[in-house]
């Protein structure tokens, strides 16, 4: 069967848009207001009708854009602070999902099984595009065996994805692990050693690592495919981590908490396709803009991202295609631990830190072993509650680091009405190096 044209596509999206604005008018107070107050037609509106929506304005209205009237913002504060097990989903059915990104800005995201359901089938509409990118894993008689090397300590996106794999059929199939970022180094070498993954994924700088202990030899693995995701993926990224592990097929994926999957890198490694059945995209200098098509239980219209995407693909093409330079990167915080040695701690372990009350975070650092984290507060919090809330910080930090054998680096909380932008890129950082000189 031939493939459906941009044309037919395009029309079909309208159609899933117009579905999705009216179960929003009807369950989420927040659209509605909108709707009535620009007096748009449910059955005939546009996404450009709407307004941009932010982190912040996501979070500042979470309660009247959520569609299930059980959940609260919060219901999903107190359920992060008691669970962080990935498996574990409110009621018994939503999956949560928290991150700061690269805004420093903590986000709830949650899907219901029928959210997942429509992501599902978006997947088999776009399975052409899935063609000849991954390799052939061939008929085994057992599992195969998939190995995520990234945070797994809470209800991170990574890590979600690896609980899915274990449920249901795919359980039949699949023998997902996950393997913890923030843990000393030569301990994850000898787990993954004893795993011998068929596929391994992971964060981009986490994978060179392990690429380098391969080299070295300490790893000795044979996965079929190694792909990377989370950060910028270069066509030099990919070509290291399929020399280093022997050839294997690299590539890169682009997903997100809030919107999943969103692409998947081109066999050139310099390209990436999107999948866009159930995606709106908006293309703009230095941010994207994301309609949810499939996410009925948080709908996020005309969702701003800090992601820079380039379309490279003629007008009209079927498929969208960019160079695969997704803009998201931070610094990567390394610190001399007791004996001497330096070690690094992920990003994606500051950017995954979940405290209540706590609205922002930034890691300062300001020497070899010491940095600053200026939080940002809920406004609504008493001095008690502002005090538990820095508190929480200091554990959760004194946590990280002792996993990751940093005990010694010293670090103070202090909470702070705002955190500036770089003066100079005017953007925000997650992380930034205030050493002097």
């Amino acid at each position: 069967m031939a493939e459906e044209t941009r044309a037919a596509l395009e029309a079909a999206k309208e159609q899933r848009f117009r579905a999705l604005i009216q179960y929003a008018c009807r369950h989420a107070p927040y659209y509605a207001n909108i709707i009535r107050e620009r007096g748009l037609d449910v059955n005939a509106c546009k996404a450009g009708d709407f307004p941009l929506l932010t982190k912040s304005i996501l979070m500042a209205n979470f309660n009247d854009i959520v569609t299930d009237r059980r959940v609260t913002k919060q219901v999903i504060a107190d359920f992060l602070t008691r669970s962080t097990d990935p498996k574990e989903r409110l009621f018994n059915n939503l999956t949560v999902m928290h991150t700061s990104g690269t805004s420093g800005e903590v986000g709830y995201f949650l899907y219901a099984p029928a959210d997942f359901g429509r992501l599902r089938a978006a997947a088999i509409r776009n399975r052409k595009v899935f063609r000849g990118r991954f390799p052939s894993f061939g008929w085994h008689f057992r599992r195969i065996r998939v190995a995520f090397y990234g945070a797994t300590g809470g209800h991170f996106a990574g890590v979600t994805g690896v609980a899915s794999m274990q449920r249901g059929i795919r359980g039949l199939f699949l023998n997902a692990r996950a393997f913890e970022v923030n843990t000393p180094l030569p301990g994850v070498v000898s787990e993954i050693n004893e795993f011998q993954p068929d596929a391994l994924w992971g964060y981009t700088t986490a994978l060179k690592m392990l690429g380098d202990e391969q080299r070295a030899g300490r790893l000795n693995v044979k996965p079929l495919a190694v792909i990377a995701t989370g950060e910028m993926v270069t066509q030099a990224d990919l070509q290291f981590l399929s020399q280093a592990f022997g050839g294997t097929r690299a590539l890169s994926l682009y997903a997100c908490t809030e919107h999943m999957m969103l692409g998947i890198s081109n066999l050139d490694g310099e390209t990436m396709t999107l999948m866009d059945d159930n995606l709106m995209f908006e293309f703009y200098e230095d941010h994207s803009v994301i309609t949810n098509l499939f996410n009925y239980t948080l709908p996020l219209i005309r969702y701003r991202m800090s992601d820079i995407l380039r379309p490279i693909s003629p007008p009209g093409a079927r498929r969208i295609v960019i160079r695969n330079l997704v803009g998201r990167t931070e610094q990567m915080p390394v610190f001399v631990n007791g004996t001497g040695a330096k070690d690094f701690i992920s990003p994606h372990i500051i950017n995954e830190i979940f405290v209540k009350g706590v609205t922002r975070f930034q890691m300062q650092i300001t020497g070899p072993s010491s940095f600053r984290f200026p939080i940002c507060v809920d406004a609504g919090l008493d001095d008690n509650e502002r005090a538990a809330a820095a508190a929480g910080v200091r554990m959760r930090l004194a946590e990280i680091l002792a996993q990751k054998g940093l005990s010694n680096v010293e670090f103070e909380v202090l909470i702070v009405a705002d955190i500036p932008l770089n003066e100079r890129t005017r953007k925000f950082q997650l992380i930034v190096n205030q050493i002097p000189g």
